[in-house]
């Protein structure tokens, strides 16, 4: 949403869930670049206004936490005195002018067009080029969560991150220690950690050799309901399909997963591959969740019963 040129920049505190640019230093891998245009550069105002709050895991509380930054600050040189200036009201005061300097004016005059749009001028063309976004952890000041992007034309490259991404996802994992084997949790690690060094199709390899166990693990479970000759002749795609009720349904709806994983291995750039690689991540993680969901929800069942069974043989 944009506002009035002659407003001044948003004071609504915003969720890192609902700013691109939060969202992109959250979820990219190293060197994936994202665009700057004139449709998202109020959120980059707001990110280097120090407006926008992410929900993350901390790695020294170690649990998840909501991180704030304080607004961008840069410093500036003007006869021999130094000023500190944000540079979010900086990339606003530009974006005001560029709206003014294209608005018709009185007597139906209208100035130049500018053909290229621009989100920075001279002033903060060094400044800017290399960026620190520090987050500190709301329930401890010396916790940061730090990243570290490039900025180029009307382009930003994340090229850093501390905690690095597999720092932030491995304790994810332990969720899903009681359905997930030794096997399975290391290389999905080892993906995970290819994927946040920069490496797309190699951490394909890793998720589909996943993907395919998980699937005879489910066929197992499924046990004598599926015709083993029948699932073994089908492609995998088919076997996700005949395994309905025992895998997700958005996995079972959408059994192109192992294609795409297959095609990322093969033929989609490095690029591509780590643009999709946290929703091919996220198939997996469905699996999971769901096998975790009935394995907690068999206990409590199970607890239940037990303490039922104990109370009605005290009450005999």
């Amino acid at each position: 949403m944009r506002h009035n040129i002659f407003d001044s920049i948003p004071s609504d505190i915003v969720s890192g869930k609902d700013n691109v640019f939060a969202n992109f230093l959250q979820t990219a891998g190293l060197y994936e670049s994202m665009k700057i245009d004139e449709d998202n550069i109020e959120e980059l105002i707001l990110l280097l206004d120090g407006k926008v709050r992410i929900s993350a895991y901390c790695k020294e509380c170690k649990e998840e936490r909501v991180f704030t930054m304080k607004p961008y600050i840069y410093f500036q040189d003007n006869d021999n005195e130094c000023y500190s200036k944000k540079l979010s009201e900086e990339v606003w005061r530009i974006q005001q002018l560029r709206i003014l300097e294209n608005t018709p004016q009185v007597g139906g005059y209208v100035k130049e067009q500018n053909t290229v749009w621009k989100w920075k001028e001279s002033q903060t063309e060094e400044v800017s080029r290399i960026l620190v976004f520090q987050f500190v952890c709301s329930m401890n000041e010396e916790h940061h969560l730090d990243y570290i992007v490039l900025t180029t034309d009307n382009s930003m490259m994340k090229i850093g991150q501390y905690p690095s991404v597999a720092d932030m996802t491995f304790p994810e994992l332990d969720a899903y220690k009681h359905v997930i084997s030794k096997e399975d949790r290391k290389e999905l690690g080892t993906a995970i950690g290819l994927f946040a060094s920069g490496v797309g199709a190699g951490s394909y390899v890793y998720l589909r050799r996943i993907l395919e166990r998980l699937v005879y693990q489910a066929k197992e479970t499924a046990a004598n309901v599926i015709d083993n000759e029948m699932f073994e002749r089908a492609r995998v795609a088919e076997k996700i399909k005949m395994l309905e009720g025992y895998l997700p349904d958005i996995l079972v709806k959408n059994a192109t997963i192992y294609g795409i994983l297959s095609k990322g291995i093969h033929e989609l750039s490095e690029e591509e591959c780590r643009k999709y690689f946290p929703v091919v991540k996220g198939c997996i993680y469905q699996i999971l969740g769901m096998w975790e969901s009935e394995r907690r929800k068999k206990a409590d069942e199970d607890a239940l019963s037990k303490a039922l069974s104990s109370i009605s043989s005290s009450i005999k």
